[in-house]
C-alpha cells in the first residue's frame, strides 16, 4: 500500500505542466519528502484551490485535524496557501517544478536532511538522463513531445535595440512595474551543485531566485525566502547581470510566478540544452546576438562570457552560432570594442497564463 500511494501521488503531480517519469529515483524522493499521511492526502488532492471547508467535505475529515495537516504540509512546501479576503485561505497542491524540488534548497540551509534530499534529486536528474537521453539526442522529436518550455529568457534590458519596438513583456523593468511583492531565495540548481561538491564555476550569487505577488507572500510567510523592496531587487538583478546570469521568466503572461537568474554551469535546463544541441527547455528571447565583423578585435571575451557556448572564434573574429543563442544579451557588456548588439529575430508572444494554474500548479 505504501508504495502504491507514492505512485498515485506522482500521477497526481504529473497533472501539472512540468511532468516527470515515475522512475525509482522520483519515487525515492517522494518517499523521503512526503510521509505516508501526506502522500495519501496529496494523491487525492483535487485540482485547483480550495478552502478548508471544501476540502473537509471532499475528504470527509474533521476540519481541525485537516487544517493541522495542511499547515504542516505548507510549512514543507508541499501545499501552497493563498490568503484571500477576511483571512480566508485557499489550499492547492504544489507541483514538482516550480515547487517541491526547489523547496528543498531555497532556504539555503545545509543540514543533513537538505543534503540527503538534494542527493536524491541528483539521482532523479541522472535517472532522467538515462531514460530520456535517446530522446534528447533527437531534439526535434523531444521538443514536440515535451511541449512549450516552462521558462523564457528576458534579455538584459540595457542591451535591447533602441531602433526596434520592444513589448512590455520583453522588458524586466515593465515586468517589475506591475508587481508589488518580491521575495528572493536560494537558486536550487547552484545549491544542489554546491552540496554535491561541484560548485558554480563563476561563483554566482546564491540567493537569486525571485518570486512575485501571492507566491512571494507565501514564500515569506513560510520562511522559504526573504522579502525584497523594489530597489533591492533592481540592485540584485544588476549584480546578476554583472555575473552574466540569464534572466529566465515563467513562459506565460499574467500573474507572474518566478524569475530565475541562471548560470550556464549549474542550471539543469541550460546545461542540458548545451549537451543536446537543439533541445528547447528554455524559450529564447525574440533577439539574437549579432557581431560587427568590421570592428570586432577578436579578443574572445564574449566567447568566455556566453552561458550557452553560442559564440566561437572564426579566424580573427567572433561568430554567432544562431541556433544556440537564446538572446540573453550578456555577451554585449563583455565586448570592449562594442562590436556586439541584439537583433530582433522574431515576435513570438508568450501565451496568457493558463487559467488552470492556481498558486504554483493545477
Amino acid at each position: 500500500m505504501g508504495e502504491d500511494v507514492y505512485v498515485k501521488l506522482g500521477e497526481r503531480l504529473n497533472q501539472n505542466q512540468v511532468k516527470f517519469p515515475l522512475i525509482e529515483p522520483i519515487l525515492a524522493f517522494l518517499r523521503d519528502v512526503f510521509t505516508e499521511e501526506y502522500a495519501e492526502l496529496g494523491a487525492e488532492f483535487p485540482t485547483g484551490a480550495h478552502t478548508l471547508k471544501q476540502l473537509a467535505t471532499q475528504f470527509k475529515r474533521d476540519e481541525a485535524g485537516l487544517e493541522r495537516l495542511l499547515e504542516e504540509m505548507a510549512d514543507e512546501g508541499l501545499v501552497f496557501v493563498e490568503k484571500k479576503e477576511e483571512g480566508l485561505k485557499e489550499y492547492s497542491l504544489s507541483p514538482f517544478v516550480p515547487g517541491i524540488f526547489e523547496f528543498q534548497s531555497i532556504k539555503g540551509e545545509e543540514t543533513d536532511k537538505v543534503r540527503r534530499r538534494l542527493a536524491l534529486l541528483g539521482e532523479v536528474h541522472e535517472g532522467i538522463e538515462a531514460l530520456a537521453g535517446d530522446l534528447f539526442r533527437n531534439p526535434k522529436l523531444a521538443n514536440e513531445q515535451l511541449g512549450a518550455p516552462g521558462l523564457r529568457t528576458l534579455a538584459v534590458e540595457k542591451e535591447l535595440p533602441t531602433d526596434a519596438q520592444v513589448a512590455t513583456w520583453e522588458q524586466i523593468s515593465s515586468v517589475l512595474d506591475r508587481e508589488e511583492s518580491f521575495a528572493v531565495g536560494a537558486c536550487a540548481c547552484r545549491q544542489e551543485k554546491k552540496l554535491s561538491g561541484d560548485p558554480c564555476k563563476i561563483d554566482a550569487p546564491r540567493d537569486a531566485c525571485v518570486y512575485f505577488g501571492k507566491v512571494a507572500e507565501f514564500m515569506i510567510d513560510r520562511g522559504f525566502a526573504k522579502r525584497h523592496s523594489r530597489e533591492e531587487l533592481v540592485a540584485l538583478l544588476k549584480t546578476c547581470e554583472e555575473y552574466g546570469l540569464v534572466h529566465n521568466m515563467n513562459n506565460f503572461l499574467g500573474d507572474n510566478i518566478v524569475l530565475c537568474n541562471c548560470c550556464g554551469c549549474c542550471c539543469n535546463f541550460l546545461v542540458r540544452m548545451k549537451e543536446y544541441r537543439g533541445l528547447k527547455q528554455v524559450a529564447g528571447s525574440n533577439f539574437l546576438a549579432e557581431v560587427d565583423q568590421e570592428t570586432c578585435i577578436g579578443c574572445g571575451d564574449c566567447v568566455d562570457r556566453c552561458p550557452m557556448d553560442a559564440l566561437e572564434m572564426e579566424g580573427e573574429t567572433v561568430k554567432v552560432i544562431e541556433e544556440y543563442c537564446i538572446g540573453c544579451g550578456n555577451c554585449i557588456s563583455a565586448c570592449p570594442s562594442e562590436s556586439l548588439s541584439l537583433l530582433r529575430c522574431s515576435e513570438i508572444q508568450p501565451p496568457e497564463k493558463p487559467k488552470e494554474i492556481v498558486g504554483l500548479g493545477v
